[in-house]
């Protein structure tokens, strides 16, 4: 038999294993029950069902690159969005300087940040729409109007977004979500300003800005009013997309922008990690 047909064999053989029905027989548990009467009897069962504590987190996206040599090389400064048939990433010029906001106990007295003063509305699970003044075309960026004059901020900073979902699980009362950043490589540059933020399928639909996170920092992503669990009972609500129902892993989508002015050529790096707790009381309490 050539290998060919050896991994045919073995293929079926796997998929036969996945799809036979199991079999159950029947138990016999706890202490016996008896009861009798003339024309009725009852006996009382305790169903137990024994779970371990869990809390776990699936990342399919452990590189996370803004690549922007698309806004480079021939055709510089470019007509239109280089990023248009992308989808995965955006980067739009600011409107200032950062507009920071300080919240309250439920955003766990964190500073709510408008990187450049652009934020995001989440209005289409998992898609965002970005609030920007105008898509950025060239790097270093610049446009010429129509009648050959440089138009007005367009040498200004951008900020550019990207997304990806984070799947968490606890089956805890109550979980925390973290983002810890932690820049490990000393042979490239850190990215000079980056942001993040975190939206549950479940509560996905308002519009947001971010939290700044420099080297050394740490940020909760999700608010306290939304840190129920267990996760699987967060996509029970009417409210949530047909595309969240049945998991009991919480799908929660991470905007991450950064800031384009001061970075260095080539490759910038940020070292992020993200961590769940679980506990039976609200945190921070």
């Amino acid at each position: 038999m050539n290998r060919k047909l050896i991994f045919t064999a073995l293929f079926a053989l796997a998929a036969f294993a996945f799809a036979q029905v199991p079999v159950v027989g029947p138990t016999s548990e706890g202490p016996d029950a008896v009861d009798k009467g003339p024309d009725s009897a009852s006996v009382n069962q305790t169903v137990k069902l024994i779970l371990p504590q869990a809390t776990a987190l699936h990342l399919d996206t452990t590189t996370l690159t803004f690549d922007l040599t698309a806004l480079d090389g021939q055709g510089w400064p470019h007509d239109g969005d280089p990023f248009a048939k992308d989808g995965k990433i955006v980067c739009v010029y600011g409107f200032g300087d950062d507009q920071r906001t300080q919240l309250g106990d439920t955003f766990w007295g964190q500073t709510q940040v408008l990187p450049a003063g652009t934020s995001y509305n989440a209005e289409n699970w998992p898609f965002i729409s970005i609030n920007g003044n105008g898509t950025v075309d060239s790097y270093p960026p610049i446009e010429i109007g129509s009648d050959g004059e440089l138009i007005e901020g367009s040498k200004d900073y951008f900020v550019c977004y990207k997304t990806f979902v984070l799947q968490l699980f606890s089956n805890w009362n109550y979980w925390d979500l973290t983002a810890n950043r932690n820049d490990l490589d000393d042979d490239y540059p850190s990215i000079e300003h980056l942001y993040i933020q975190g939206n549950t399928c479940a509560t996905f639909g308002k519009a947001t800005g971010l939290y700044d996170l420099p080297d050394g920092a740490s940020r909760h992503l999700i608010p306290k009013d939304l840190n129920f669990g267990p996760t699987g009972d967060q996509v029970l609500m009417d409210q949530v997309p047909d595309v969240c129902k049945g998991k009991s892993w919480l799908d929660t989508l991470i905007v991450v922008a950064v800031k384009i002015n001061s970075d260095h050529w080539g490759e910038n790096r940020a070292d992020l990690t993200y961590t769940l707790q679980s506990a039976d009381v609200q945190f921070g309490n």
